[in-house]
């Protein structure tokens, strides 16, 4: 009786090459490690986004941050928003010399208009222990909470060749809504832009929001506006903020 000799991955599929086999695991490998990168265990993360949270800082130090701890906002939206980050570490297309598309790479902030406001919108977003009120609509619900809004806007790294894919736009793509961690809120906005950063050395791509930080959110930053709010109340006298 004739056998046939074949080889099953763990993603299901069966080859009678041991060879294809082996590339393909090599491929599932490859996979796997890029997606790693993008989770982060539950309690080590919430630990550390407790201490950002708190850490008393200006808008353009918090800015800074962002930059310094950018994988665990990619973590965030990667976790929020599966779709398009699932290809992180797959090739996009079938060709021998496709490339692996990559996780976008924070480069700086290009706009930090910001603002303190007593009552920032929460039509589209709210504080993690606050409540949206579309238009005033909810009786007794507040209209607003205290914070920062304005405008940012940020510049990747991200290769022309996935131009179509918008994971560059997504770095505060989910907010206090969809995980509690992510504590920052985009509205209307997008796309800005995309070409070689002589800067940078790369090529980039650009988006830009209406933007939104409430202080029950980032306490840290709303801590150190007050103190600063105080320091020129008092003609600028030097005061000790440690």
């Amino acid at each position: 009786m004739a056998q046939i000799i074949c080889w099953k991955s763990e993603d299901g599929k069966i080859f009678e090459d041991k060879s294809k086999y082996q590339t393909h695991l090599r491929k599932l490998a490859t996979h796997r490690r890029a997606q790693r990168k993008l989770k982060i265990e539950s309690d080590a993360a919430d630990a550390v986004w407790a201490e950002l949270y708190e850490r008393e800082q200006s808008i353009e130090q918090w800015a800074q941050m962002v930059i310094d701890n950018q994988h665990l906002f990619w973590a965030e939206a990667a976790r929020g928003e599966p779709g398009d980050w699932d290809r992180v570490g797959k090739k996009f297309e079938r060709s021998k010399k496709a490339s692996v598309m990559p996780a976008p790479r924070l480069l700086e902030f290009t706009k930090l208009d910001l603002y303190w406001d007593d009552c920032v919108s929460n039509s589209h977003s709210c504080p993690h222990d606050g409540v949206t009120n579309w238009g005033g609509r909810t009786a007794g619900a507040p209209r607003g909470y205290p914070g920062f809004t304005g405008n940012i806007e940020w510049m990747c790294e991200w290769p022309l060749e996935f131009a179509g894919i918008h994971l560059a736009s997504d770095l505060f793509a989910c907010g206090t809504f969809r995980s509690g961690r992510q504590r920052a809120h985009t509205g209307t906005g997008g796309y800005r832009g995309a070409g070689y950063s002589e800067k940078h050395g790369c090529e980039t791509r650009s988006s830009g929001f209406d933007f939104r930080l409430y202080a029950a959110d980032w306490p840290g930053l709303a801590r150190y506006y007050e103190k600063r709010k105080m320091w020129k109340t008092l003609g600028g006298r030097q005061l000790d903020f440690a």
